[in-house]
């Protein structure tokens, strides 16, 4: 009877301390007993994880043990308790994730940050006050932890201010510097007014490599966020060659030293040759407007009416004057010798007036007389100019109307005839001249 009331009795504490045992086991960490990871035990201490704006799903249904397993104590000086995690590295997150497990696979270039340290490089995996849980306060808080500020510039980009992902993959993909798409497809999805102004014939090389051959993606001191100042400085990063004429150009185009390249150069694309804005005569004119009236004679220099103004002068800088691509003599009066007409016999005959007969050298001639001899071998000497309007002229063969003398200017009136023409100027009697049949002048 006593062993039975002993037993009754243990029977009975058993069940009356049973229910205390059993809040017990779910109130206390387990630490021997649990595999998994109870979400009352963790956000008992743990409340903030699930107070946040944007919550990791798990962490809001209470699912710890999704996550976490095989909860342990705090051993020796620690403070806090520790788990496992069900898998390491991406492998965790790609048990939910599944679909970025394949897209991550078939990429072919990888965000170094998920390769080095996984999604929570960038990621809280609990959750954050951000949108897609990210770290920072904003994307590009979050990709400066390890990427410099790159829209501190005193010009930023905007969606270098607004969200990185507005043209780089956080993740990974087929361009490089995770770029969503390539350049300069990229660029001009925004730039949609640059779409007309690159079809065109002629295209800068730099802009078939991409818009940041020249211009910085996310900020810069320059306007127009390009790398360097516009007017000269970036343009002969590459041409260097042009770099170093116009160092040593004693006489510089004063167009280049007020407007820079862009003066007359577009940056992107033209239908013009060396991207000129405008055709070439078209664009000089534009500065030089007292040349207009003289080019609009009926009877243009070569050049001139090739529309080639740099056939005689260079556009970025010479040492002779005007620009002169090679040396012609400024005073109106000189000498004939070798050398001196240097410019003029880049494409006419350099031997024209070297004999005072010929029948080949030149069609000046009365019969065999070599009139230009005679015009240039005098005691004054005539140059080039004497005679000849170097941009364009009313009269044929480009003869200028008049000849400067003094305060004087002498008329020139030239006819051109089927064998050679008749001249009437103030310089001397009224002559003729014929290739076939000599005229007999006074």
């Amino acid at each position: 009877m006593n062993l039975f009331k002993h037993r009754l009795t243990a029977s009975c504490c058993r069940r009356a301390f049973l229910p205390v045992l059993l809040l017990g086991y779910f109130s206390v960490p387990a630490y021997c007993a649990a595999d998994a990871v109870k979400p009352d035990d963790c956000q008992s201490c743990h409340k903030a994880l699930a107070a946040q704006k944007f919550t990791h799903g798990p962490v809001g249904a209470g699912a710890c043990s999704v996550c976490h397993v095989n909860e342990k104590p705090a051993a020796g000086s620690a403070k806090h308790h520790t788990f496992d995690l069900v898998k390491t590295g991406t492998e965790m997150c790609f048990s939910c994730h599944d679909a970025m497990r394949e897209k991550f696979g078939s990429m072919r270039i990888k965000h170094g940050a998920i390769e080095g340290g996984g999604c929570v490089s960038c990621h809280d995996p609990h959750g954050s006050g951000q949108k897609f849980m990210l770290k920072g306060r904003t994307m590009g808080e979050t990709c400066a932890a390890c990427h410099e500020n790159v829209a501190g510039g005193a010009v930023a980009h905007k969606p270098a201010k607004e969200s990185c992902a507005l043209c780089h993959d956080p993740h990974g993909g087929e361009n490089a510097n995770l770029l969503t798409q390539a350049q300069p497809k990229l660029c001009l999805d925004c730039h949609q007014e640059m779409r007309t102004a690159l079809n065109k014939k002629h295209l800068h090389k730099p802009v078939e490599a991409g818009c940041v051959s020249c211009h910085s993606p996310h900020s810069s001191a320059n306007a127009s966020l390009l790398k360097a100042n516009p007017k000269k400085e970036l343009c002969l990063g590459c041409h260097d060659g042009i770099a170093k004429h116009l160092k040593s150009a004693k006489r510089p185009h004063r167009a280049i030293e007020t407007g820079g390249c862009i003066a007359c150069h577009a940056p992107h694309a033209s239908d013009q040759g060396s991207l000129l804005k405008k055709p070439m005569k078209e664009l000089c004119l534009g500065c030089h407007k007292e040349m207009k009236a003289e080019l609009q004679s009926q009877f243009p220099h070569g050049p001139v009416k090739l529309n080639q103004c740099q056939g005689c002068h260079d556009p970025h800088g010479a040492t002779n004057p005007n620009i002169l691509k090679t040396f012609f003599p400024p005073g109106f009066y000189n000498p004939y010798k070798d050398g001196l007409y240097a410019l003029c016999f880049n494409c006419h005959n350099k031997d024209i007036a070297l004999e005072a007969k010929t029948a080949t050298l030149t069609d000046f001639r009365n019969g065999k007389e070599n009139l230009h001899y005679t015009h240039v071998h005098s005691e004054k000497g005539r140059s080039c100019k004497a005679c000849h309007q170097v941009h364009s002229s009313a009269q044929e063969k480009h003869v200028r109307a008049g000849v400067p003398f003094g305060s004087w200017m002498l008329p020139i009136s030239f006819k051109k005839t089927a064998n050679g023409g008749t001249c009437n100027v103030g310089c001397h009697n009224p002559k003729g001249y014929d290739r076939l049949v000599p005229v007999k002048n006074r």
